[in-house]
């Protein structure tokens, strides 16, 4: 009987399906990390395109890559099933569609050994059509600063990037972190993103030995693929739909909040409110009242008006909130109220699905082309 090998300190979940020409970069990333203790657990979920082959080609040669196969179940699935097989102290995310660089996880875990948070998260690149761009995240931040969740507003707020990360196992196992298992890619990051946020700003009497910190660094070595047609973030109505069942389905999260906890209830609201804004702009074309009744509803369920701190947020965003909590059909008739005067003549934006022209007072809806 083969000797069990010792746990290595950090376990990278790869949750593949159907991925073709995008795994293997991504596997030749990982192969070249500069850490010598880790594993990577892939997690094949049913793939049909040959991606599975691959996977047991890179294991057959490379101890360091365990791969799981699996009938197809979703992403949540796939990631819950790959993290009970994880053994390593820490735990990383790549998306089998995107690369990292060689010092990623070496940088991480130097951060991770100089600090008790729980989370020590990284800022990513952003590849698009051959081009790459830093994504800014933790700017003018040193590497290593430690900031407390109810102050590390960025954490939660923007694109989530829960795969620039890594978080301490043990740590998500005694708060019982697990991904929601919706079928399909259907935005179980930003769940996941929230119970960890949450986790980390209200710490429970099981995780005393964590602090309630976060620790950051701006550096940016995961490369996030954003012109991969088959991305959940490029789906239209359906994705709109799909992330506000996976804000609903933190039921459990938003009803144990404490009473007092007045600043974490704000800043989860502007994350859902961003949701809804980025949402209602780029994806959703159809049942638009239904969609912001349903917001309205889960915001006032939730998290009543008035235990919030208005001061959270920027104006424009609290004269927005107070329409999808008091008057959620008029959100499409509202007006920002620091534009110009140009603007107030003529101006053109993106919503619902369609660029909507203002000129002269006259409103012209322009259909986008299927």
């Amino acid at each position: 009987m083969n000797p069990v090998p010792p746990a290595p300190v950090l376990s990278v979940l790869v949750p593949v399906y159907n991925t073709g020409s995008f795994l293997e970069p991504c596997l030749h990333s990982l192969a070249a990390q500069q850490v010598e203790d880790i594993e990577f657990i892939c997690l094949d979920d049913g793939s049909t395109d040959g991606s599975a082959e691959v996977l047991d080609t890179w294991a057959a040669r490379d101890n360091r890559f365990r791969v799981i196969h699996r009938p197809n179940g979703g992403y949540g699935k796939a990631m819950n099933t790959a993290m009970e097989h994880a053994r390593g102290e820490w735990i990383g995310i790549v998306e089998p569609d995107d690369v990292v660089e060689p010092t990623m996880y070496s940088h991480l875990l130097e951060l991770a050994a100089a600090t008790k948070a729980p989370i020590v998260k990284g800022s990513y690149t952003i590849e698009r059509e051959g081009t790459c761009r830093p994504a800014g995240k933790f700017s003018n931040i040193p590497p290593g600063t430690e900031l407390s969740t109810k102050a590390a507003s960025e954490y939660i707020l923007g694109p989530l990037a829960i795969w620039s990360g890594i978080y301490r196992r043990d740590w998500l196992l005694a708060n019982g972190i697990r991904f929601s298992e919706t079928a399909g890619a259907a935005f179980q990051d930003l769940g996941f993103a929230i119970r960890t946020w949450v986790a980390a700003a209200i710490p429970s009497p099981a995780c005393s030995d964590y602090s309630s910190c976060i620790c950051i660094t701006p550096a940016s070595a995961y490369h996030y693929r954003e012109d991969n047609p088959a991305s959940s973030s490029r789906k239209l109505d359906e994705g709109a739909w799909n992330a506000l069942h996976e804000l609903e389905a933190q039921a459990g999260v938003f009803e144990t909040l404490p009473h007092d906890a007045r600043t974490i209830r704000s800043i989860l609201v502007r994350r859902i409110l961003h949701t809804l804004q980025a949402d209602y702009r780029l994806r959703i074309s159809t049942r638009v009242h239904e969609f912001l009744q349903a917001y309205s509803d889960l915001l006032n369920r939730y998290f009543p008006l008035q235990d919030l701190n208005a001061t959270a947020f920027r104006k424009q965003e609290w004269h927005d909130l107070q329409l999808i909590y008091k008057k959620p059909l008029q959100y499409p008739h509202r007006r920002k109220g620091n534009i110009s005067i140009l603007q107030r003549i003529c101006s053109c934006r993106r919503e619902a699905g369609h660029r909507v022209l203002r000129l002269c007072g006259f409103t012209i809806h322009l259909v986008r082309k299927k």
